[in-house]
């Protein structure tokens, strides 16, 4: 793992004047190598906005020093109209603040003055070692495997991070689930059990979201429990707790308190239950 992480870092030396990247592949390697997200400012020459932009905002000092805490790419807007059309930038300024892997966090379009993006750049300032081995394996091969794994890793960080930044999180984690959905093979032995699982995970960042009336009614489907207890026991056991919780039914509460007790890795569960009561 160290080696890949290693040849990410190495193969991240695409840069121009004030350290922005020109290539999304190196910035990418180069975000997944230092825990950082990704800057990125969808610009042209000809664009007063993006000439303002950089002489009130991004040659700042106190601008510049933040932006340490991201990898900046630079896009131009006349020249990769790929990344445009992926991005659905139809307009510049455009900043975008991405994941490793390119999933969206936040966008603007338009001049924005120091003072809000400063705030922005405060806001998103994250740490992603949490996710790095994750993140780069997904990099190397992305499959409904690696996507799914990412996916269950931005859950658990989720859980660690401020309201207001719990839900742009749980959006990509949504993404890369139904990433996975797309990549998983029918004709795989086990397609019952990882698609039933994504269902579970998809209703696990509604619970997250506090969409609590799409959790009920996913748990009020006829469900195969025999099927749920050999694989995904714990996913379902820990919803049902945690609605139980949410509406105050005591006689649930006691049910799946048992249920949980009996978990293997209870411990993860309840530890996850404890994060979410405190960051509610």
């Amino acid at each position: 793992m160290k080696s890949l992480i290693l040849l990410l870092l190495l193969s991240s030396s695409n840069l121009i004047a004030n350290n922005w990247y020109t290539d999304l592949e190196a910035a990418q390697n180069a975000a997944i190598a230092s825990n950082k997200l990704i800057l990125v400012d969808f610009w042209a020459t000809w664009c007063g906005p993006c000439k303002a932009m950089d002489r009130d905002v991004w040659s700042d000092q106190e601008i510049q020093k933040i932006m340490q805490n991201y990898i900046p790419l630079r896009v131009d807007f006349d020249t990769q109209r790929q990344l445009n059309m992926q991005y659905g930038v139809k307009g510049i300024p455009y900043v975008v603040i991405m994941d490793p892997n390119g999933k969206v966090i936040h966008n603007n379009l338009g001049y924005t003055n120091k003072t809000e993006t400063m705030r922005v750049l405060q806001k998103y300032k994250l740490n992603l070692s949490f996710l790095q081995v994750e993140s780069a394996y997904y990099k190397r091969k992305p499959s409904y495997a690696t996507a799914l794994r990412l996916a269950q890793k931005y859950l658990d960080y989720s859980l660690y991070l401020d309201k207001d930044l719990r839900r742009p999180i749980l959006n990509i984690t949504e993404e890369y689930l139904e990433e996975a959905q797309e990549l998983l093979d029918e004709e795989q032995a086990n397609y019952a059990m990882i698609s039933q699982k994504l269902d579970l995970l998809l209703t696990n960042v509604d619970l997250y979201q506090g969409n609590y009336r799409k959790v009920e009614r996913f748990l009020k489907k006829k469900v195969d429990e025999e099927e749920l207890r050999k694989y995904n026991w714990g996913l379902y056991t820990f919803l049902n707790y945690c609605m139980a919780i949410e509406n105050g039914e005591e006689a649930q509460i006691d049910k799946w308190t048992v249920e949980l007790d009996k978990l293997k890795n209870a411990s993860v569960y309840k530890t996850r239950i404890k994060n979410l009561q405190e960051t509610s």
